[in-house]
């Protein structure tokens, strides 16, 4: 359910024609798309079940992180048809590197949880 939310979220304010913006905060934008994909990411990776993220992590985590930037492309094109918005590449990029820093946040989350139940 947090992932569905993000990504309506997302959706909602990539369909407005202009957001607010702080002033004097440079790349504030890029800031943005990496802190919400970063969300998305670790929201899709509560889907995996623990076993997957244990013994599969690397196709659990390239699955993650496949669907967030993927979603972030999507992301993209939408605006391309939102007056006054635009897609934009680097927007895009700034969106993959934070579903990549999100799945990476997750897989040491499960990793860690894994390690103290262990214990």
């Amino acid at each position: 359910m947090p992932a569905i939310l993000i990504i309506t979220a997302i959706w909602l304010l990539s369909s407005q024609s202009i957001l607010p913006k702080p002033k004097g905060i440079l790349g504030f934008d890029k800031l943005q798309h990496l802190i919400a994909f970063f969300t998305l990411a670790g929201a899709l990776g509560l889907w995996p079940s623990p076993g997957q993220w244990k013994f599969r992590v690397w196709r659990t985590s390239l699955t993650v992180f496949l669907c967030a930037a993927l979603y972030g492309a999507i992301d993209e094109a939408h605006q391309y048809f939102v007056p006054g918005r635009d897609a934009n590449i680097w927007d895009w990029l700034a969106d993959a590197i934070g579903a990549a820093a999100g799945t990476a946040a997750m897989g040491l989350l499960m990793r860690r949880r894994d390690t103290k139940v262990k214990k």
